[in-house]
């Protein structure tokens, strides 16, 4: 029932107003939420906020970015001293989407007081505000409570944004499906001197795009009673609207204007995106007697300005690069310093899980430093560095080693002794269980492992179910099927979507059979027979079938241009994420192998990943054993990885190396099964001095025999052949080079 008619029972049935009552609930101290991931959030930017620090971070919020996902919830039990009508008010947060009010369904005691309160909406607004539940006229809604416990749930909505969404969905796959009918024809790069005749070819062009126009045009009308006539919500619709109104006056003109078209569909699909997160971040909710409304202190302009002053002076003596409480080295117990090299979110949210589970249990403090990892190799040299870093990916510190895709660092600090070998402690056999044996390849060399694995990454293939079934074709398991679906998605003017990069290299190598270096590491094997061979191959892609070597696969996944993609699989997290115009269009799977001769196939693929290093010039080694041991735990990456996708979405899906916690995230379990089919057959790249030239100089092969020799100025076009082998030459000098600096045995000539 409407609150009109709830009110009117009530006042018939005697119901008064509660007289002097005013209970306070803290937002942050939640008694049930529906998430794990719906935690206590840290707010700094009013005085109003209780508690409040101009210097340090607080626990005194709940809600924001991790609260904002359709069926969310979060749960408040308080007592009410005596029964009457009360009024209820939040003091809230709403910056983070603006021209549309996000929605909260109000409940208590588990019912729904009234109708208003199924979507109630809490509107824009920069700062803090008290919001006190009313109606349209501001008159505030009483709520009648019985002396006693009562529950106050509120959930998260779309509101009347629900039948929006998803008439702005259906069209967006309308006009997905449009693009792709017009590029059948002309070809994403169409000549706009040439008369392709669209409506002649396309018959019923007008009527699609007649019939996209009307269920947009439904969408903005609603959006604009829902959200009013100036939302900054409706300036992506009616730029959408007015090119559709420019197209079905003249089909032609798509050869003008098909570059923005595509443009703006990808709007349209990103705008899905904005208005289905609905972010409300709570302080704390007022009960109370209607008579008995009390001013929020501290909100005042005086206030403020006397805490943002306080905020500035603090800001030249507090460390920002130290995450939380820094221990003090002369502190009783041992103190390590851990380095981050990710992001502020992340480093919080380690910095916490020490605190709570680390230090707690083990007695050793860590101070966590959020630094630029290209630092180390500065920092180590003038002893400042850590005792320990986790998350390192490749580092300037050693040359080239930027511009390879795996993760060379910790053999190369290895070998340089600047990072123990973890292969000294007694259970290192037991804890490297934890991981898959490709994982670890890339940090061990002669018999020594300098890191444990902290990430692990692989390719996977990418499909669009609508678009293959719209054609005709069949997933790919084989190379020689990836083959004949390029000569399909060609006559359709659709490309298989793969970036030239060292994992397609790795890739290909390692299911022909190909090796990176001997067994010793003290030369380069790609100069083999079947080395050459694949970079052939590989090279092939780029030059016989034109596979673009430039644009993102995952934008022309997305728009249909390349229905077949290979990418890394974090690429699953982005499309859940930024894609929910083709949501349910698209699945994963293992990449295209090889057949072999007992009939199987060998889906063999490369990895790479962030590592995990204890420095060499620790005076507490074993304590920073027990760290990354406790790190890379199970249940402590479990904990991360859900604290991480709370915090910032399902993008943030952490990779984990760990293939029990890996286990634990929030994978669906069909795609789960799909990631450990690929799991199973993944090589790690090895790494050895001077490797850091080797994918350098293949990629260097690769340009000169893919690009073309009239823009270069070469005389003739290069082999494939003739460029890998000359550049194996420089990698294999460089191997030399360095085997001998670290008085390692030399290869010998042939």
């Amino acid at each position: 029932m409407d609150y009109a008619t709830v009110k009117a029972a009530g006042d018939a049935a005697g119901y008064q107003n509660s007289v002097g009552q005013y209970i306070r609930i803290e937002g942050e101290n939640a008694d049930k939420t529906s998430s794990q991931m719906l935690y206590p959030r840290q707010d700094q930017s009013s005085p109003a906020v209780y508690p409040s620090s101009p210097k340090v971070l607080l626990n005194n919020t709940i809600g924001g970015t991790s609260w904002q996902e359709a069926g969310q919830w979060v749960e408040w039990s308080f007592e009410v001293p005596e029964s009457g009508y009360y009024n209820i008010a939040a003091y809230c947060k709403q910056n983070f989407v603006r021209g549309i009010d996000v929605c909260r369904r109000i409940s208590i005691d588990g019912e729904v007081p009234f109708a208003e309160m199924s979507d109630y909406g809490f509107g824009y607004e920069q700062s803090w505000r008290e919001d006190v539940l009313s109606d349209e006229e501001g008159n505030p809604y009483s709520f009648y409570l019985e002396a006693g416990t009562h529950t106050l749930r509120m959930e998260v909505v779309l509101g009347d944004m629900a039948d929006i969404i998803s008439t702005v969905q259906d069209t967006v796959q309308m006009l997905n499906s449009i693009y792709r009918q017009v590029i059948y024809i002309t070809g994403v790069a169409p000549d706009q001197y040439r008369d392709y005749q669209l409506e002649a070819s396309l018959p019923g062009l007008e009527a699609e795009l007649v019939e996209a126009r009307a269920s947009l045009n439904k969408a903005i009308e609603a959006l604009r009673v829902t959200a009013g006539r100036n939302s900054d919500k409706l300036t992506t619709l009616l730029t959408m609207q007015d090119q559709l109104d420019e197209l079905i006056e003249d089909q032609e003109r798509f050869v003008e204007v098909l570059s923005s078209y595509k443009v703006n569909v990808r709007a349209c699909g990103n705008w899905i995106t904005q208005v289905l997160s609905q972010p409300l971040q709570i302080d704390r909710i007022m009960v109370y007697s209607p008579e008995n409304h009390q001013e929020i202190p501290s909100s005042g302009f005086f206030s403020k300005l006397g805490y943002e002053i306080q905020r500035l002076f603090y800001s030249f003596i507090v460390d920002y690069n130290q995450i939380g409480n820094a221990i003090d080295d002369e502190e009783e117990g041992v103190v390590l310093t851990l380095w981050i090299g990710t992001g502020r979110d992340q480093a919080n949210v380690i910095k916490a899980l020490i605190d709570e589970n680390f230090t707690s249990e083990t007695g050793i403090n860590v101070n966590v430093q959020l630094v630029d990892m290209n630092t180390l190799l500065r920092a180590t040299l003038a002893d400042e560095g850590p005792d320990v870093a986790i998350q390192v990916a490749n580092t300037n510190g050693i040359a080239g080693a930027v511009l390879n895709t795996g993760n060379d660092t910790p053999v190369n600090y290895g070998i340089r002794n600047a990072v123990l070998d973890l292969t000294q402690f007694s259970d290192y056999e037991e804890v490297i269980q934890r991981f898959s044996e490709s994982a670890v390849v890339p940090f061990s060399f002669n018999g020594a492992t300098y890191a444990l694995p902290d990430t692990q990454t692989f390719p996977m293939m990418f499909y669009r179910k609508d678009i293959l079934a719209e054609i005709g074709l069949e997933v790919p398991t084989t190379w020689d099927e990836v083959k004949v679906a390029m000569t399909v998605l060609a006559k359709n003017q659709m490309e298989f979507g793969m970036l030239p990069n060292e994992q397609t290299f790795a890739m290909l190598l390692f299911q022909n059979g190909g090796e990176y270096y001997s067994e010793n590491g003290d030369r380069s094997l790609l100069d083999s027979d079947i080395a050459v061979a694949t970079f052939k191959q590989y090279c092939e892609y780029y030059t016989d079938y034109k596979l673009d070597k430039a644009t993102s696969v995952e934008e022309r996944f997305r728009t249909g241009e390349c229905p077949l993609i290979i990418s890394d699989y974090t690429t699953y997290n982005n499309l859940q994420v930024s894609a929910p115009d083709i949501a349910g269009l698209w699945d994963f799977t293992v990449v295209p192998g090889v057949l072999q001769e007992d009939g199987t196939i060998l889906h063999s693929t490369g990895s790479t990943g962030l590592a995990d290093i204890i420095m060499a010039n620790t005076e507490h080694p074993q304590e920073c054993w027990e760290f990354l041991k406790w790190w890379t735990d199970a249940e402590t990456q479990t904990l991360y990885g859900r604290e991480m996708e709370s915090l910032m979405g399902a993008s943030a899906r952490v990779a984990t190396a760990n293939l029990e916690a890996l286990a634990n995230l929030s994978w669906p379990i069909k795609d789960y099964r799909e990631l450990m089919q690929q799991f199973e057959q993944v090589e790690g790249i090895p790494q050895v001095p001077g490797g850091y030239y080797t994918w350098r100089n293949v990629n260097n092969a690769f340009y000169s025999v893919t690009t073309d020799s009239s823009s270069t100025g070469r005389t003739q076009v290069a082999t494939p052949r003739e460029e890998l082998m000359d550049k194996i030459i420089y990698v294999d000098a460089e191997i030399s080079y360095k085997r001998e600096e670290f008085g390692l045995p030399v290869a010998e000539e042939e």
